[in-house]
Order: C-alpha cells, then sequence, then structure tokens
C-alpha cells in the first residue's frame, strides 16, 4: 500500500511539472511571435491582398475582383468592432499588439457582413 502511495504521489508531482514546462514553453512562443513589423507588412503576407500606396496612404484590395471601375478598399474588423478601411486601422492598431490577422474573402464567410463586407473584410484581434 505504501509503494502505491508512493509512486501515486511521485507521478503527480511529475505530471506538475511537465505541465509548468508546457505551460513556460507557451509563453516562450508567444513572445516569439510577437514582431516589430508594420501593419502593412503583415498584411502584404496574406495571400490574395493587392496593396497600392505607402504608410498612412496606402489602399488594401481584394485581389481577382472583376470590377474596374467600382474597385472598394477591404473592411477592417478590429476586436469585433467596424473600424473602416486601412487609414483608419492604422491609426487604431499597435502593430506589436496584433494577436491574429485573418482575410475573409469567400461569400460564405462575407454573408454576415452584409453589402459592407462584399470587396473583403480582414479581422484582427489584438492583445489589449
Amino acid at each position: 500500500m505504501k509503494k502505491i502511495t508512493t509512486f501515486l504521489i511521485l507521478s503527480i508531482l511529475i505530471s506538475c511539472q511537465a505541465n509548468n514546462l508546457s505551460t513556460a514553453s507557451k509563453e516562450s512562443d508567444d513572445k516569439a511571435k510577437t514582431t516589430s513589423l508594420s501593419l502593412l507588412d503583415r498584411l502584404r503576407s496574406l495571400p490574395g491582398l493587392r496593396i497600392s500606396g505607402v504608410g498612412r496612404n496606402a489602399q488594401v484590395y481584394l485581389r481577382g475582383q472583376t470590377s474596374i471601375s467600382n474597385y472598394q478598399e477591404v473592411l477592417f474588423y478590429v476586436n469585433g468592432n467596424r473600424v473602416g478601411y486601412y487609414s483608419s486601422a492604422f491609426q487604431v492598431v499597435l502593430p506589436e499588439n496584433i494577436k491574429s490577422i485573418k482575410l475573409l474573402k469567400s461569400a460564405s464567410e462575407l454573408s454576415i457582413y452584409g453589402g459592407e463586407g462584399r470587396d473583403g473584410v480582414i479581422l484582427i484581434k489584438t492583445i489589449n
């Protein structure tokens, strides 16, 4: 009985140490994911976007739209709130606080955003 109790205590201690190590590695991975790249540079890594201009005056479009005369910019949402176009998102989002960026471009994904989202939506989640 004493051997079983000792074995159980040791196995619990070992599993606790393993959990602490995995938590510490996740925290270091999260710190490694933070980057000093600007918002525009992070957007350039997303396939399916066309970016014209530089800095605050840049415009972000969905690549492959068929309309020549009615090109509209991609709509930005930050933490679930509509921000507008890139020039507005540039002012609101700090690049070091970006947790994730997701581009929505299919009709099924854009249906919940209605007419405003027909030209694409970029969802940005921040740390704060």
